[in-house]
């Protein structure tokens, strides 16, 4: 699906560490693009730093009103990040409309195998990619309403649950030290011990889950 001529998108690349690894390992062309100017900014320093520039660069702007031409990239990825767009109905289409004839598109989200409890439906289920996640289901009838064929999803869920587990170590190692009741794991967003520990034994009860899922755009 990738190779050395490919022409790949990464969407809300954040700063660029899954667009460099694609680069370096297929020596493919890579576009990342972030809502964030800030990371945007560390991407493109990084890939200078790291001689990749001729191969990788970075641009700010919206995943669903992207600025590129219809038919630009042969493959579009998308890490753990679709669910928390505003309309994902729009950009799934976006992604569609620059794939070129053929083209493939792949993510790894977050996927929901029952409904979240209310406590992880606000911000901190948000920042954990819960709060806006569909089923499995739902990502792959969101694929085919956007047009896409040969949709294919592989569980992986364990990566999930290392993500909370080391959020969990590290609130733990900081409350120690600070002796502090809450766990700040974005700026400004603090959180009690206890909902980490839900989300953590929600994910190990099987309630949510992770998985990667792909699909084609149709040849003309």
């Amino acid at each position: 699906m990738i190779g050395r001529n490919s022409r790949v998108l990464d969407v809300a690349c954040g700063q660029g560490d899954s667009a460099r690894v694609l680069a370096q390992h297929f020596g493919c062309q890579v576009v990342g693009i972030d809502y964030s100017s800030d990371s945007i900014a560390r991407a493109n320093a990084v890939a200078v730093e790291t001689g990749l520039s001729d191969h990788v660069s970075f641009v700010q702007g919206d995943a669903e009103r992207l600025p590129f031409a219809a038919g630009s990239f042969d493959v579009v990825i998308c890490e753990c990040s679709l669910c928390i767009f505003p309309n994902a109905v729009i950009a799934l289409d976006e992604f569609r409309r620059i794939l070129r004839s053929g083209g493939y598109l792949g993510i790894s989200d977050v996927v929901l195998n029952e409904p979240a409890p209310e406590s992880l439906q606000d911000l901190f289920g948000q920042v954990l990619c819960i709060g806006g996640a569909l089923s499995v289901d739902g990502y792959r009838d969101a694929f085919s309403a956007a047009g896409f064929t040969s949709i294919r999803s592989r569980d992986a869920s364990s990566e999930l649950t290392d993500m909370i587990e080391r959020i969990e170590r590290r609130a733990r190692i900081l409350g120690n030290v600070l002796n502090a009741e809450q766990f700040e794991i974005a700026d400004g967003l603090n959180v009690p011990w206890s909902s980490i520990a839900e989300a953590r034994d929600f994910v190990k009860a099987g309630g949510v889950g992770y998985a990667l899922i792909s699909g084609r755009k149709p040849r003309d």
